[in-house]
């Protein structure tokens, strides 16, 4: 309803819901409501004499401003007109209205109309074909709705016309560093999901972008780390990813002079913005509500609610993993909170383990929990990036026994299989993880886990070969175990798969 009382006012922007509109969803209305009002019948040259008047005043323009983006995302057929409008009667060089697009993609792209989401792409390439400024956040945000695990006609249509964006432009978005490893990085986790043979032309396309974009601009890439990697090692089978990885593993100086292999990814962590910008901020909002507002014991339906809203495709499984490596990454409780009644971490990657309805999605969700522990270096890392892999195993050996066992077979596993070139590395980091566990007294003991009589005899053996000391003595919390500085071997496993030369 109108708030002044009157009739109401249907809007063609958002969708309708019965949830009440928000001040963000009203100020483009009353904007639009009042432009419409004082505009009404006046020829274009009494228009423009109008708002050339109007907009000297700040607040003016920013309404103004508003009533004219709302025209461009509504009505195709004015866009183009309505566009020169905004760019003759701005006065700061449209950075109100990027800033205000930004908003509004990041906080309610999901209640925009079809018609709304495709007009934003459509003012988005405007944008940046003209050179305006400040752009780069706005498509940022834009990039963030190309949800991964979603093959929905929508967001492939989203994906398509985001690639056409940066097809076309690709000088301007190479200005800008960040949102090369962005776009990269994006585009590297979307082809996963793109293996049916209905996007084959889409893959292609993707492909072609992509890997001509990372070796073309390989200093921009090696800041992704080893983030990149994980993502690499799921569209290797596909031959152009291949031969990459063969460049980067026996030619890496082919690729840029200052990189030198695959260890120098491995050992860069990946800044959480690129882990934040695989989530669309709509689920990101639900992720830190789940682990900030939901007492343990009560999420089993907002569980139920997020299995039913975004776990239902067999391709919406590979989402697990973004939302495991967000959540130990980007996710980090006060102690206060880690002292409350509040659902764990690791209760919630516990869930996504467990209710995984594919094989390859769940080996990948291991690869998320414990991903950080092959490279953990006590001195630099922190305690909660492997806290939840610990946790996850140390109480579901009670009550969920199968649970424990396959993490703890898949980290014994991991070790010698990852990447048998470092597997001293490898082992160094993992044993570097258990150490600053028992320092800091996350768990009291490893007892309970590696010497629990529900393991049955193999993995106890495997336990014993890989974690002697920790399976038989008390190690010392201050021991850390040295990273080997030469690495020997040859060969890059990917879950046991491994690439060599030729």
């Amino acid at each position: 309803m109108d708030p002044s009382g009157g009739a109401p006012f249907e809007g063609k922007l958002f969708l309708h819901t019965i949830d009440l509109r928000d001040e963000q969803e009203e100020k483009y209305m009353r904007a639009y409501r009042s432009f419409e009002e004082i505009t009404a019948g006046l020829s274009d040259e009494d228009f423009h004499d109008l708002l050339s008047t109007q907009v000297s005043n700040e607040r003016q323009h920013e309404e103004i401003s508003l009533a004219l983006v709302y025209i461009i995302l509504t009505d195709p057929s004015a866009a183009a007109k309505t566009y020169r409008d905004l760019t003759l009667l701005t006065r700061d060089g449209l950075f109100f209205v990027t800033t205000n697009l930004a908003m509004l993609v990041a906080d309610k792209h999901h209640r925009l109309t079809d018609m709304g989401r495709k007009q934003m792409l459509w003012l988005l390439r405007e944008l940046i074909k003209n050179q305006v400024m400040n752009v780069d956040n706005l498509a940022w945000n834009i990039l963030r709705q190309a949800s991964g695990g979603d093959i929905s006609p929508k967001n492939i249509a989203h994906i398509e016309s985001l690639l056409d964006i940066f097809t076309e432009h690709r000088p301007w978005l190479e200005k800008d560093q960040f949102l090369v490893g962005t776009v990269a990085y994006t585009f590297v986790r979307l082809i996963e999901d793109h293996s049916g043979p209905q996007f084959v032309h889409l893959r292609n396309r993707e492909v072609k972008f992509v890997i001509g974009l990372i070796r073309d601009r390989f200093t921009d890439i090696i800041p992704l780390g080893r983030e990149f990697v994980r993502l690499l090692q799921n569209v290797t089978r596909i031959p152009e990813f291949d031969q990459l990885w063969k460049d980067m593993l026996f030619n890496p100086r082919s690729l840029c002079p200052t990189f030198n292999g695959v260890w120098q990814l491995l050992q860069t962590r990946t800044s959480r913005r690129f882990l934040r910008g695989r989530l669309t901020p709509d689920i990101e909002r639900k992720v830190h509500f789940l682990t900030s507002n939901v007492k343990f014991g009560n999420q089993k339906r907002y569980q139920d609610w997020f299995q039913e809203r975004y776990f239902t495709t067999p391709e919406s499984q590979s989402l697990r993993s973004d939302l495991i490596r967000f959540i130990i990454s980007a996710i980090h409780p006060t102690n206060d909170m880690l002292c409350s009644d509040i659902i764990p971490r690791w209760a919630i990657i516990g869930w996504l383990l467990t209710s995984c309805t594919n094989a390859v999605a769940l080996a990948n969700a291991k690869l998320a929990l414990f991903y950080d522990w092959l490279f953990f270096d006590p001195m630099k890392d922190n305690i909660m990036n492997v806290e939840p892999g610990i946790l996850v195993m140390y109480h579901s050996i009670k009550n969920h026994p199968l649970v424990s066992c396959t993490l703890l077979d898949f980290l014994c596993r991991i070790i010698k299989n990852f990447y048998p070139k470092w597997e001293d590395r490898i082992r160094a980091g993992i044993y570097n993880s258990l150490r600053k566990i028992l320092e800091m007294k996350v768990i009291p003991n490893l007892g309970p886990l590696f010497d629990s009589p529900k393991l049955d005899r193999d993995l106890k053996a495997m336990l014993r070969e890989n974690f002697r000391e920790f399976c038989c003595t008390n190690v010392p919390p201050n021991n850390i175990y040295q990273q080997p500085q030469q690495p020997g071997g040859a060969g890059f496993y990917i879950l046991g798969n491994p690439i060599r030369r030729g």
